[in-house]
């Protein structure tokens, strides 16, 4: 009797859709020197979504001494347990470039865009791929005697055409009195494979100075960033990435009695639309006020209160968080305003109203036992696609020009 010596031959879609998808990202970028084919699966839409879903989400910690140049850290941590009421999540590894850290600005489909040395870049955390995002020159920009210049950006991404585009903001205003002076948008877009920033033309009569609040976000192809038109009043700014038009949402009257200190405020994604979240009573009464942003054009908002179980306010009483932004599956992601041992940070499941500590590990003693002459700061962001092969095609064309 004669055994066969050959091995059977397993079948493509098994592994396309079953052992490809299983594997680290690292390994995938090799393999795509397989063939052509290869080339085109590993790179396609369907493959990257399928990626990202299988593989869990890692959480980033950016660590920084102001006072020094060059001393920064980013760790990332994967899940170690998983408790009724706890997790934990253990550093696994570092970056070792000492250009990746700083304040992570978004996670906009895997890519993590922060700002080191007050410019933006863009970390692709699968591949390892780093690049300084071109920047708008602002020397044009005059600055009066006490005043202040800042300039911020903001990405976003259409799912329909696959294209990304940037906008900046350039704001001009009084250091002492926080009066705005002056504000330009630019639109940062691509033509014949270069990239240019041109200065925003489609904006709204009702559309006035103002200077950058905190991150933007992205959804369904529209930016949005908060900001402030005055030093207690807010607005939320909207960018259509296919028409390119801007809009300006005034910020309703948040309290009756207007707090001491200017609301620490975030503009997050909730239920696909963009949500102001409100912290300013969560420490004294367990509670967090969102307001969404309903109809963009008729600039119609809702609000809504939502109030921790008693058994989880011991978690929010004796320290004061920040929200960051919420993860793909729409938790709410807390951190500490200051840094401490043992650390932790909080997840927000708004939908069953239920709040778990996430316990930090690994972190090394040299970031707890700081000097007093440094001045520390940190900063975290879930990337739920950060094992994502991601598409290539934002990163691979950086040949930049400039128009007026």
């Amino acid at each position: 009797m004669c055994l066969s010596t050959e091995t059977p031959e397993l079948p493509m879609h098994l592994v396309r859709d079953e052992i490809l998808p299983r594997l680290p990202a690292k390994s995938l970028m090799k393999f795509k020197c397989v063939s052509k084919l290869w080339l085109s699966h590993i790179r396609s839409r369907y493959f990257c979504n399928r990626f990202s879903k299988v593989h869990s989400p890692r959480l980033y910690i950016c660590l920084w001494d102001q006072a020094t140049i060059g001393d920064n850290e980013t760790y990332t941590l994967a899940p170690l347990d998983t408790r009724p009421s706890t997790s934990t999540f253990v550093v696994d590894d570092n970056l070792p470039d000492p250009g990746i850290g700083g304040y992570i600005l978004q996670n906009l489909g895997g890519f993590m865009i922060y700002v080191y040395r007050r410019e933006p870049h863009i970390y692709n955390p699968a591949t390892g791929q780093l690049v300084g995002f071109p920047l708008r020159s602002s020397d044009h920009i005059v600055v009066p005697s006490g005043g202040e210049k800042v300039v911020t950006y903001y990405f976003g991404y259409d799912p329909l055409s696959h294209k990304y585009k940037a906008v900046s903001l350039i704001s001009v205003f009084l250091e002492e009195t926080k009066q705005i002076i002056s504000s330009v948008n630019y639109v940062f877009s691509q033509k014949n494979k270069l990239g240019y920033w041109n200065k925003a033309t489609l904006t709204p009569t009702d559309f006035c100075p103002h200077m950058p609040s905190k991150g933007g976000i992205s959804i369904d192809a529209v930016i949005y960033y908060l900001a402030l038109v005055d030093r207690d009043k807010f607005v939320v700014v909207s960018f259509d990435i296919r028409s390119e038009e801007f809009n300006m949402i005034q910020v309703p009257k948040l309290h009756e009695v207007a707090p001491v200190d200017t609301p620490d405020l975030t503009l997050l994604e909730h239920g696909g639309k963009a949500t102001l979240c409100d912290p300013t009573n969560l420490r004294d009464k367990g509670v967090l006020a969102l307001w969404t942003v309903e109809d963009v054009g008729r600039k119609k908002w809702s609000c809504k209160s939502l109030v921790l179980k008693p058994s989880q306010l011991p978690l929010v009483d004796s320290i004061t968080f920040r929200v960051k932004g919420t993860t793909q599956s729409g938790k709410v992601l807390l951190i500490p305003k200051d840094f401490f041992s043992p650390f932790h940070i909080l997840s927000y499941d708004m939908q069953n109203n239920d709040m778990r500590k996430i316990e930090i590990k690994g972190i090394p003693d040299v970031w707890f036992n700081m000097g007093e002459e440094a001045d520390l700061h940190f900063d975290a962001m879930f990337m739920d696609q950060s094992e994502s092969s991601i598409y290539v095609d934002f990163l691979s064309c950086f040949d930049w020009g400039y128009e007026n």
